[in-house]
């Protein structure tokens, strides 16, 4: 059983992955989040994880590298996040997360004491190379994404019911920068740690289980269907989403072997 780490933009399908995975038998942390209607087998993310890549993130708040930022008719934003909005921070891709390297360690070899984890958050697609050197180097990364106007439909509704994000603005064209910018960011991983350590996969391919019998041959553990449910496929209407949007897309349905 190899550990793993789940990634992936908010809203792709990475709970159903740490769903399965826990039910494989991996350590998702302690304490993980209750479910809500949003999602209702469960979040799969604990405060451990969440608050290690907060605090990685927070030094690179846009708002602190930019006193003149944006602002809305909410308190916070992307530019301005507070605690547990950073998976919706904005951080453009040449943002260099580098001055976090040495303020987490103790915490994430705490974390990372287990044998058996598969840890899950969003956050991951900035933060893994923080966390690569104290990873075990067999550590297998699991990327999930779906089609980016539905995720973004989605996103905007978590937006409008969340209690947490009550006072977070997040503007649609904004929500799509947002998921540029978070798979360019994890895209970009690729030209410095091996590709081979990746696993790509469209939601699509994980909700009909079909990518399940190539995951658990990498992983060297047995998964079983048996946690997807049919009503974990909850498509929304699908907003139109820009060429760069579309080629970002392209690029992971390629790494997925998936016809998108």
């Amino acid at each position: 059983m190899k550990t793993c780490l789940v990634t992936g933009f908010g809203r792709s399908g990475t709970s159903l992955m740490g769903g399965i995975l826990h039910q494989g038998g991996y350590f998702m942390g302690d304490d993980l989040y209750p479910p809500r209607d949003s999602n209702p087998l469960g979040f799969f993310e604990n405060a451990l994880i969440n608050g290690i890549n907060e605090r990685i993130l927070e030094g690179s708040d846009y708002c602190l590298r930019h006193p003149v930022h944006p602002e809305y008719d909410k308190y916070w934003s992307p530019y301005k996040p507070g605690e547990g909005h950073r998976w919706l921070g904005y951080y453009p891709p040449e943002t260099d997360l580098s001055s976090s390297v040495h303020t987490q360690g103790e915490a994430m070899k705490k974390a990372l004491s287990r044998p058996d984890f598969a840890y899950k958050d969003p956050r991951f697609n900035y933060t893994l190379s923080i966390w690569l050197p104290w990873l075990p180097g067999d550590t297998v990364f699991i990327c999930l994404f779906r089609e980016p106007g539905i995720t973004i439909g989605s996103v905007l509704k978590e937006c409008e019911t969340a209690g947490y994000l009550s006072d977070f603005a997040l503007p649609k064209e904004l929500a799509e920068n947002l998921w540029c910018n978070s798979y360019s960011h994890l895209l970009k991983k690729l030209e410095t740690i091996d590709p081979g350590r990746f696993f790509f996969a469209h939601f699509r391919q994980l909700i009909s289980g079909d990518c399940l019998s190539l995951l658990s041959q990498k992983l060297g553990v047995s998964l079983s269907p048996g946690f997807i449910a049919p009503e974990l496929d909850r498509t929304r209407s699908e907003y139109p989403v820009t060429k760069s949007t579309a080629g970002i897309y392209g690029k992971l349905c390629s790494l997925a072997g998936y016809p998108g």
